[in-house]
């Protein structure tokens, strides 16, 4: 059992894991966006500003825009989306919110849509989780983030090498996604369909978990307070480093909401003790957070009403966080052991059926139908227009637009996203709201 953490998120990204949560209702109206291109080259076209002059809010405003969708959440509709206005415009004005949070929380939703398409399920109210009649899909989300923690995790198990141009970058690094973004498959030669193959029947091979799938358990990489030892000797430092570790390890709840309809208050649970080896822990039988099973919250699920009251649950209460010298364990309790192997063999089909089922998934008519499906439209009015308008300029932002601290005169970073220590919270174990048990 394993899963992408907040301490993964941080060591992979940079950001940290607290801060506040991110609304779309905190946006000032100071800057407006407006515009009719949703493809991403129009819309480039018709926001890129004046070369050699000082990039305008505006200019930022719609670059950070296209960021969010194109780059960091990887919008469903291959086009920009403007519920990340908001988002964009409190990034250029300096607000400080949980990106890192976020990013997780969009991760599992994706992932449990993909898990639901599989499945042939529809949850109800996501207009986003209508599966297809010949049961193709599209994936979206931030999966990239899945990508390079897979690649960390299961590094030598892939078989993936750094070319040799990219190793004195890498020794440079500041943070560990730096580095997995350069790991490559090796033959290169292999093919998508070759490649998810083969990566299938080693997961199935896998059979305990091994120090190498804890890669960040050393923090040797990262920003200063991710790499700070444990217990803190630096009194100035104590709250900051033992808030983080606090958010790293407590069973919360974590927000998903990013838009202002009333369909996209969401949220999905956050609960690191399943997981405790990831962290260089011994593995306990664990407990779920949630005390029955209609307190469970997963996605866009939830009304505005408990959307707010579970957020307010998981603001006021935090289990206490007491640091102590440890070594690094990767063992787990008999009984846990006793417990997932029960769990493990009530669910799998097989490892040759499943093998079967995925393969038989992969047929010439299906694959150009997902193909078609990915394209981005563009009219031929769009297409005439970009042909004739298209400078070097907005070819160099686009190809840029992976890191926006680089592409403004005036200097931003995504970590403007972060936030600093707050007020260490009393510790409490018991979550009760008033209509729901959590």
């Amino acid at each position: 059992m394993m899963t992408p953490t907040l301490f993964d998120v941080s060591a992979i990204t940079g950001l940290r894991p607290t801060g506040k949560t991110y609304s779309p209702d905190d946006v000032s109206d100071n800057i407006t966006l407006n515009y009719k291109e949703n493809a991403f080259s129009a819309f480039i076209l018709k926001h890129s500003g004046p070369e050699n002059e000082e990039v305008s809010d505006e200019e930022h405003v719609a670059f950070l825009t296209l960021w969010l969708s194109h780059y960091v959440f990887c919008s469903r509709s291959l086009q920009i989306a403007r519920k990340f206005i908001p988002m964009a415009v409190q990034i250029h004005e300096g607000c400080h919110f949980a990106l890192g949070r976020l990013l997780l929380a969009t991760l599992y939703e994706s992932i449990g849509e993909v898990c639901d398409n599989l499945k042939g399920l529809v949850p109800a109210k996501s207009k986003s989780k209508k599966a297809a009649p010949d049961g193709c899909f599209q994936a979206a989300g931030p999966m990239w983030l899945l990508q390079l923690w897979l690649n960390a995790t299961f590094e030598k198990e892939l078989g993936l090498f750094i070319p040799t141009e990219h190793h004195a970058s890498i020794a440079k690094r500041k943070i560990e996604g730096t580095r997995l973004i350069r790991l490559q498959p090796n033959p290169l030669e292999q093919n998508s369909q070759q490649l998810f193959m083969k990566y299938m029947k080693i997961f199935l091979a896998i059979d305990h978990f091994k120090p190498e799938h804890a890669p960040f358990v050393k923090r040797t990489i990262g920003p200063s307070w991710f790499v700070k030892e444990i217990p803190v000797l630096n009194p100035n430092a104590e709250e900051e480093i033992n808030e983080t570790w606090t958010a790293y390890l407590d069973p919360t709840i974590l927000s998903i909401r990013i838009g202002t309809l009333s369909s996209e208050y969401a949220l999905i649970g956050y609960q690191p003790n399943l997981v405790s080896r990831q962290f260089g822990f011994s593995q306990l039988r664990p407990k779920s957070m949630y005390i029955r099973k209609k307190n469970i919250v997963l996605g866009t699920t939830v009304t505005s009403t408990l959307y707010e009251r579970y957020m307010k649950i998981s603001r006021d209460n935090v289990y206490g966080f007491e640091p102590f010298d440890f070594n690094l364990s990767y063992y787990c309790t008999q009984e846990f052991a006793n417990w997932w192997r029960r769990y493990f063999d009530s669910k799998h089909l097989g490892d040759a059926v499943l093998i079967s089922r995925l393969e038989s998934g992969f047929t010439r008519p299906q694959i150009k139908r997902i193909e078609q499906q990915v394209k981005t439209t563009v009219t031929k009015k769009q297409a005439a227009e970009s042909a004739k308008t298209v400078k070097e300029k907005t070819t160099s932002k686009a190809v840029e637009s992976e890191e926006p601290s680089k592409a403004r005169k005036r200097p931003t970073n995504v970590s403007s996203t972060e936030t600093g220590p707050s007020k260490k919270p009393k510790p409490n174990t018991i979550v009760v709201s008033d209509e729901e048990e959590v």
